[in-house]
């Protein structure tokens, strides 16, 4: 009989964040498992923030009572509740953060079981506002996965700060993705920890062939790209003086953009195209001569320096040349990728490996990436947790 995870994660499953609980996810699957991926609630209060792709795409899978993927063998649901945990007057008291399933409509206790998902052989948390799981669920093991020091997050509020701590303490391992995050793990006096940095969906950016995408036809090359997140860590400044400094690259931003349209001047080098689809990026980096990678240390040093790049990898994974600022655990991973300590360095880099041949670097860049798989580092956690 398949053994049963239930993972409870801040992303849903359809994102266009595709971050490491969903590639654990996947490698789960492909060991054997079956699946539930529970992602945070939404209230019609989000309504109020405007009605986005990604909360109808929300809206119809929490409509939906949930919905089954990997064939058959995953299935996500999104809760609806009256009213959910935030950063926001009212929303950030303690007692919504710890209470707010009950108000889920249907109970979101019942949808879990009615999944039969109620008894699992693990459960799994990315964040804590499902931490109330631990007591409803039957499970053999538990793990809290950390990605990054949560302080650092506009959406932190200090309930979120005692129930990560309460959470790390009452689990039977912690997840851990940067070493740089080892001490912050430990403070929270966990009962057992696994360093486990972030993989690669190997087959996904490298299998190929991959059509230039549209917008491409009118960018001239070389092309310089960035594909992630654009939020207060980003260095708009660093950004906007590399763009300036080399008016012949052609820099491309693919994510968010709303606080990238506030904070990066207008050029005509400069080309920001919002949001893509996980299936759309790794066409986005083939067609593309340098990743890049402009994290604000100086700025968001806290946060930065215990960041394990996902997007590090994934450049690789398409033989792209990375070029990044340098922070703590990039120059402990001791990739080969080019780290920078200053805006000139920056600069350079991107311009040495912007008119070079990528063919010149693919190897040694595929065999470092390929050491580093989803697949390879979920067998080790199942080890690790007595599974096997």
């Amino acid at each position: 009989m398949a053994k049963k995870m239930l993972m409870a994660c801040g992303n849903y499953w359809g994102s266009p964040f595709q971050v490491g609980s969903h590639h654990i996810a996947r490698s789960f699957v492909k060991q054997g498992w079956e699946v539930a991926f529970v992602s945070d609630p939404i209230s019609p209060l989000h309504i109020l923030s405007g009605i986005s792709n990604e909360l109808k795409e929300r809206y119809i899978i929490y409509r939906s009572g949930g919905i089954t993927d990997l064939d058959e063998h995953l299935w996500t649901y999104i809760p609806g509740a009256l009213f959910t945990p935030h950063n926001k007057p009212i929303l950030k008291s303690e007692w919504i953060h710890r209470n707010w399933f009950r108000a889920t409509i249907p109970n979101l206790l019942e949808r879990i079981e009615h999944a039969e998902f109620k008894k699992v052989d693990l459960v799994y948390f990315d964040t804590v506002n499902f931490s109330f799981l631990l007591k409803y669920l039957n499970y053999k093991k538990s793990v809290f996965r950390i990605a990054d020091k949560l302080s650092g997050f506009s959406k932190c509020t200090a309930t979120m700060k005692r129930m990560e701590q309460e959470l790390a303490s009452s689990v039977d391992s912690v997840l851990y993705t940067a070493n740089n995050l080892q001490e912050y793990v430990q403070d929270m006096k966990p009962k057992h920890t696994i360093y486990m940095p972030n993989g690669v969906n190997f087959e996904h950016f490298r299998k190929g062939p991959y059509q230039q995408p549209l917008e491409y036809k009118n960018i001239k090359s070389p092309i310089a790209v960035y594909v992630g997140a654009i939020d207060r860590w980003f260095d708009y400044n660093l950004f906007n003086e590399a763009a300036k400094g080399l008016p012949n690259v052609s820099f491309v931003l693919i994510g968010p953009d709303k606080m990238a349209r506030e904070r990066i001047v207008s050029a005509s080098n400069i080309h920001i195209l919002g949001k893509r689809s996980y299936q759309e990026i790794p066409a986005y980096l083939h067609h593309a001569n340098v990743g890049i990678i402009p994290f604000d240390v100086q700025g968001h040093g806290d946060l930065v320096n215990s960041i394990n790049p996902l997007k590090l990898y994934e450049y690789m994974a398409c033989g792209l040349p990375v070029v990044s600022v340098s922070w703590d655990e990039l120059t402990y991973l001791n990739t080969p990728a080019c780290l920078a300590k200053n805006s000139q360095e920056f600069i350079a880099k991107i311009n040495k490996y912007a008119f070079s041949s990528k063919e010149e670097h693919e190897v040694s860049l595929i065999n470092y990436v390929q050491q580093h798989r989803w697949e390879e580092r979920v067998e080790k956690i199942i080890k690790q947790l007595g599974f096997i």
